[in-house]
């Protein structure tokens, strides 16, 4: 009995001092980040017979208990995902808006309106050569400003590119660290609380990254690590590696792939959130949008510019030639369309309608029999081509050399136009002060009449038939200069050495008169030149060019009121998260310290037991 006695009191002291050693293990994590509270489960021994009756033979431990719940861990890894992409969107928008804010973003419309200032002031005296150069000094400050407003946003897609880079490297840096804990984990047998503690704790951090969801392997090899809609990243003892590759077709707007075994299998970033969400949000969707917008308003500007200067004669009397880039240059507009690397696809997007231009990136493919175009609100429309182009939204994208069947190209109509803008002249006199349209009041159709080159006849009108079919060509006293032709021409028309063209979509009896003989003093041209400053041209008629602006203003301010109230909200829903886990998880000190006090009782106690133990044994022993 003696020796039951000590075996019973040395299995309560053993579990006592287990308990004591796991009580004083919380005390010492009490601060440890993402520590879980440990406890002793003890069980009773097996009781023994003796003389037909049970006795009890002590205590044991069963096991280490980590205090763990996989659904509050789960929710603190989803809102931990959702409030960094919260967090980091809020931050972006931000800088955003201080750019738009930036005294060199407040110089655009600055510049503009002492542009139309300098045009007002040379309608006084149009001959004015001094008030002709100010108009061209003006014009230039446009371009450099825009220039370098695109340049400074560009920037910012290469410093998102950066981040980008930094942030997978880390996300692949806590791949090995899962791995390696994983590998840990299967070396002994379980239970792993302090190594669940690491391996929360590197997915935690993780989260912070991407939407991440883990879920155990069989037969204790670890656990398989999935990211966004459930790529692995990490299974068991084995980790992939992420990698930013080229993108398609535009090979340099890079997308994430991830590296399995000697593969490369590019991944959705839809579902991917969290800060690398944020960071692919900010560089493929808001700074396009604003090179997009600021490129549509200097498209616009340049485009009627442009248009105003070749239907008026200069200070020599010529017609007016290009203040701005020609947006519709073979130049500019190969440079709007992005296709494959290995594509032999040839096209050219042309601006014909600014009044119709949105922003954004269109997307076009062909399946055989048509031409799927994608607008930027993502509605799709199928076309087929009208002689070798497509028209869509006031472009026309000329189709060269035929597209094959499934081939994605992209089309940006206005995402380089800020930057391509530049001055096409600095002599003074080129400016287009005087109108050579005498009168357009019986032009009542869509068709439009443009000067190419000014010849002999400097005044004439150009009278469409009654029945519309053809049309010719008369002096101000009716004689004939060029005798009834079809109408529309096919191309430009001459008439003794000047150069007209007129399109289709005039109306029978329709006339167009012109007037290239230089008048000292006219300002026809610059009077329409002002028109630009209040003219709505653009959103189908109900914005101005520096509507345009200010609207980009408001649309950032609004989405970075909008994604300020969801940081708020996500912030307050992950702290809800980490209050549930610490409920769960925390150490309190308050119970570690009356849990101390409880096991040194205990522990006391059972040592009481072995004292007694050994003097029964002790007494037995003296017995003669």
């Amino acid at each position: 009995m003696a020796s039951d006695l000590l075996n019973l009191g040395s299995q309560s002291v053993l579990t006592a001092q287990r308990q004591l050693n796991t009580t004083g293990h919380n005390i010492s994590n009490v601060n440890t980040e993402g520590y879980s509270r440990q406890s002793v489960i003890q069980g009773a021994s097996t009781p023994r017979q003796y003389g037909g009756e049970t006795y009890g033979m002590g205590v044991h431990v069963e096991k280490v208990r980590r205090s763990w719940d996989q659904f509050a861990v789960n929710e603190l890894n989803l809102s931990t995902t959702n409030y960094s992409f919260k967090r980091d969107v809020e931050e972006n928008l931000e800088m955003l808006s201080s750019m738009l804010s930036s005294v060199a973003s407040k110089k655009i419309p600055e510049n503009l309106n002492e542009w139309f200032d300098a045009v007002k002031s040379l309608a006084d005296t149009p001959n004015d050569v001094g008030a002709r150069k100010v108009v061209l000094e003006k014009a230039g400050l446009i371009t450099q400003n825009l220039n370098e407003f695109h340049e400074t946003i560009r920037r910012q897609s290469d410093v998102t590119n950066k981040k980008l880079d930094l942030g997978i490297e880390r996300m692949n840096q806590l791949a090995l660290e899962i791995r390696d804990v994983h590998r840990l984990m299967m070396r002994t047998p379980g239970p792993h609380n302090d190594l669940m503690d690491q391996h929360e704790k590197l997915i935690a951090e993780l989260s912070e990254y991407t939407k991440v969801t883990v879920t155990p392997r069989k037969n204790a090899e670890g656990f398989n690590v999935h990211i966004g809609n459930g790529h692995t990243l990490v299974s068991g003892a084995s980790a992939s590696k992420l990698q930013m590759i080229d993108g398609y077709p535009d090979v340099h707007q890079r997308r994430l792939a991830m590296i399995e075994g000697k593969g490369i299998k590019p991944i959705t970033t839809k579902d991917i959130d969290g800060k690398i969400g944020a960071m692919l949000d900010m560089r493929d969707e808001q700074i396009p949008y604003l090179m997009d917008e600021l490129g549509r308003m200097a498209a616009s500007f340049s485009f009627e510019v442009n248009k105003l200067q070749s239907q008026g004669l200069d200070l020599r009397g010529e017609v007016g030639g290009l203040m701005f880039t020609d947006v519709n240059s073979e130049l500019v507009a190969k440079s709007r369309v992005v296709r494959p690397a290995d594509s032999n696809a040839e096209l050219a997007v042309f601006i014909e309608d600014t009044s119709q231009l949105d922003s954004g990136e269109y997307s076009l493919q062909y399946n055989g029999s048509d031409y799927i175009v994608t607008r930027p609100s993502g509605e799709q429309v199928a076309m087929q081509l009208a002689g070798d182009s497509l028209f869509i939204d006031g472009l026309r994208i000329e189709v060269r050399s035929g597209v094959v069947a499934g081939e994605r190209i992209i089309i940006r109509p206005t995402r380089d136009s800020a930057a391509q803008m530049k001055m096409m002249t600095n002599d003074p006199a080129t400016i287009a002060a005087q109108s050579y349209e005498a009168s357009t009041t019986f032009a009542q159709g869509s068709a439009k009449f443009k000067i190419k080159d000014v010849g002999d006849v400097k005044e004439f009108e150009v009278v469409v038939s009654p029945t519309g079919d053809q049309f010719a060509v008369t002096d101000t006293k009716g004689n004939i200069l060029l005798n009834p032709q079809p109408y529309p021409p096919t191309g430009p028309v001459e008439v003794q050495g000047t150069i007209f063209t007129l399109t289709d979509g005039a109306l029978p009896n329709d006339k167009f008169t012109a007037n290239l003989v230089p008048s000292e003093g006219d300002n026809g041209n610059l009077r329409k030149l002002l028109n630009i400053q209040t003219q709505k041209k653009l959103n189908d008629n109900e914005s101005t060019v520096l509507d345009i602006y200010h609207n980009l203003n408001t649309d950032v301010g609004l989405k970075m009121s909008t994604a300020s109230r969801l940081t708020d909200v996500s912030r307050l829903e992950k702290e809800a998260a980490q209050e549930r886990v610490a409920s769960i998880s925390g150490v309190n000190l308050d119970e570690e310290a009356a849990n101390m006090m409880k096991f040194q009782q205990a522990y006391m106690a059972s040592s009481r037991i072995m004292q007694a133990a050994n003097d029964t044994f002790n007494t037995i022993l003296a017995l003669r």
